[in-house]
């Protein structure tokens, strides 16, 4: 992302939330790729009990 030079710098708070931001950004995308690891086993989990019962 690039910033306009006519853009006034950031303060201190803006500074500290956008360190904040991104650190939440970050444990978010840990979580979210936990939990697509957790339903992708789940889904295949559900795919052998499907194919055990048609068998």
């Amino acid at each position: 992302m690039e910033t306009d030079p006519t853009d006034p710098p950031l303060t201190d708070g803006e500074r500290a939330e956008l360190a904040w931001l991104r650190k939440e950004n970050d444990f978010l995308r840990v979580q979210r790729d936990i939990l697509v690891r957790v339903a992708t086993g789940y889904a295949h989990d559900f795919e052998a009990v499907l194919r055990r019962d048609n068998h």
